[in-house]
């Protein structure tokens, strides 16, 4: 079922966090044992004072954590999030990483795609830097850690990183087909960058 139709306007945080755990929870998890993993991501997340608000009474933030909530339900060991940082002010942001990281801490593995990483670098252990080449979409130029990172592109900021190797007509440096060859050349000869 596709998240929209799970988060309905006129349910309840709660509500819909239980038909997400009924959904998501192998058969065999008992309601008793759905309603504490339901408590545990509510507190998770921080949004147990609303659990019995309306969906659509909620803030954007809120939405955006009952999202996430919706996702961790079932536990995963693989946490995949897609700007889940978009349409949020810089604070709201700030705190779903933080949750997130919280989220890493406990051995999971999160997996952030962001547009906007610099307001919440210190958060990350490694980066992951895809481009469009000359070749194609999703090319590799970059993975490790922020300050190899910084020295391997020549540039501070993570946005500047982005900004370098975007194509000049999507306001980018163009420099793609470069960092790309420089990070597989790297690897290629021992992982010296």
């Amino acid at each position: 079922m596709p998240q929209t139709d799970m988060m309905r306007g006129k349910d309840t945080v709660l509500n819909t966090l239980l038909d997400a755990a009924k959904l998501r929870l192998p058969k065999d998890v008992s309601a008793k044992q759905r309603r504490e993993r339901v408590e545990e991501v509510l507190e998770l997340f921080g949004i147990q004072h609303a659990k019995n608000h309306l969906v659509e009474k909620l803030s954007g933030g809120q939405r955006k954590r009952l999202s996430v909530s919706m996702e961790l339900i079932s536990n995963p060991s693989l946490f995949i999030l897609d700007e889940p940082d978009s349409g949020l002010d810089g604070v709201m942001a700030r705190k779903l990483f933080e949750q997130l990281r919280r989220i890493a801490d406990t051995g999971k593995i999160v997996l952030v795609i962001t547009h906007t990483p610099d307001r919440v670098i210190d958060l990350f252990d490694d980066v992951i830097v895809l481009a469009k080449d000359s070749a194609r979409t999703g090319r590799l130029a970059w993975y490790g850690s922020v300050e190899e990172a910084r020295k391997f592109f020549g540039r501070e900021r993570m946005e500047q990183i982005v900004k370098s190797v975007n194509r000049v007509e999507e306001g980018g440096d163009g420099l793609a087909d470069e960092f790309v060859m420089k990070y597989a050349q790297a690897r290629t000869n021992g992982g010296a960058a």
